[in-house]
């Protein structure tokens, strides 16, 4: 165990920025096309900011929405839906802290960011901002219990060093990711070549069967999927939960799951199924469309249409239902037009294609066991049970 000083967060932050209660509405503005962005708690998935969700304001507005500007490397703390996310600013992009967001900054000398960021994920400090947190249907943590919460500051040095160790692991991941986005960008770019987005009388399930019947077992430990799990820019799915099937969707390898109900398909949830073995089946929410390419379609082509901009303003467009409520029909998915190329595209296209889904698939596998290492070493490290030079040897083995 090493030593450490517990204190109220108050006194081991210099900055608790809060402008929750900010909109461009109050500001006498509007969101525009392009600008400063502003980042939300749907903008915090898996420890980092999801650019994909960001909405922009001019200079002026955002000078005006955050006089205390954000720094690089303060960490973002998500105060509610969901609470206890946590991100960092980075280090080359302007960001205005839009609702349900805290910004943190730890004082110098006392609490480095990149410790508070690993902290804030801890089992310990999750429980201390669920059990200040209030309300019935949505937990939210105001700012006046979060200055309460206590921290266990080791000295400055030790916190870096476990930054380091942690940090390693998540620079491996976020390799796997631009790799991930460089290889799907020249995919993209290569089945807009084939044509098939610019509109015709053919159908999508001339391409694709939806929501099919799944024939296979799922084995002595049920894989199921969540509406959380499916990803916003990644091809590949890398996260999963287990548990006895119970209704919901059915898929198999070489699935694309795409999430039918609002916001998730405004935000781009899609994902390719890459883990499961030949003949297991997989159960996942009741949200999900499950598009299978029909025999000599390649594995990569209803993911690349199901996250096609055309594609999705279609459906976006087509969505019905309550406010907060709408979905998407596969009835009317299947209305989607579609110009359908010679058989033979299709052979050339798939030998481009599937060696990039392949890679997709192990740097998935690769970045959840990097995950399953970090969140294994986290809590250990953080109470002094692990030593530093112990978790360095673990990391090397694997970055």
């Amino acid at each position: 165990m090493f030593e450490s000083t517990t204190l109220p967060l108050s006194q081991a932050l210099s900055h608790i920025i809060d402008h929750r209660g900010l909109t461009p509405a109050k500001l006498g503005t509007t969101f525009i096309a392009s600008g400063v962005p502003v980042a939300s708690a749907m903008s915090v998935s898996r420890g980092v900011l999801d650019r994909d969700t960001f909405r922009f304001v001019d200079s002026e507005t955002a000078a005006r929405w955050m006089p205390v500007p954000l720094a690089p490397g303060d960490v973002l703390l998500t105060s509610e839906a969901p609470l206890g996310r946590v991100a960092r600013v980075p280090t080359n992009q302007r960001i205005v802290l839009g609702q349900r967001l805290f910004g943190l900054r730890g004082r110098s000398g006392v609490l480095e960011n990149a410790f508070l960021y690993y902290w804030l994920q801890t089992p310990g400090a999750q429980a201390q901002l669920a059990g200040r947190a209030t309300g019935t249907t949505v937990l939210g943590i105001r700012q006046s219990a979060l200055r309460d919460i206590r921290i266990d500051v080791p000295a400055v040095s030790l916190q870096r060093a476990i930054a380091e160790v942690l940090g390693a692991l998540d620079d491996k991941i976020a390799a796997n990711t631009r790799v991930g986005a460089t290889s799907q960008a020249l995919l993209r770019e290569r089945f807009e070549a084939l044509g098939i987005m610019a509109g015709g009388q053919d159908r999508l399930t001339d391409i694709v069967t939806l929501n099919p019947r799944s024939e296979g077992t799922f084995g002595s430990t049920p894989i199921h999927l969540s509406m959380q799990d499916l990803p916003t820019s990644d091809m590949a799915v890398s996260r999963w939960g287990t548990r006895p099937p119970n209704g919901g969707s059915r898929f198999m390898q070489g699935d694309t799951l795409l999430a039918r109900i609002t916001p998730c398909l405004e935000n781009r949830k899609a994902g390719l199924v890459t883990f499961l073995a030949q003949g297991q089946i997989g159960a996942g929410s009741t949200e999900f469309v499950v598009l299978r390419p029909r025999p000599g379609i390649p594995t990569a082509v209803p993911y690349l249409i199901a996250t096609h901009e055309d594609f999705r303003q279609f459906a976006i467009q087509h969505m019905v239902g309550t406010s907060g409520r709408q979905r998407i029909s596969p009835l009317d998915l299947s209305r989607f037009g579609l110009l359908l190329p010679p058989s033979e595209v299709w052979s050339n296209f798939a030998t481009f294609s599937d060696p990039i889904v392949s890679l997709h698939a192990s740097l998935a596998s690769e970045s959840r066991a990097l995950e399953e290492l970090r969140d294994t070493l986290l809590p250990k490290l953080m109470s002094g049970q692990l030593r530093v030079k112990d978790a360095e040897k673990q990391v090397e083995d694997v970055v």
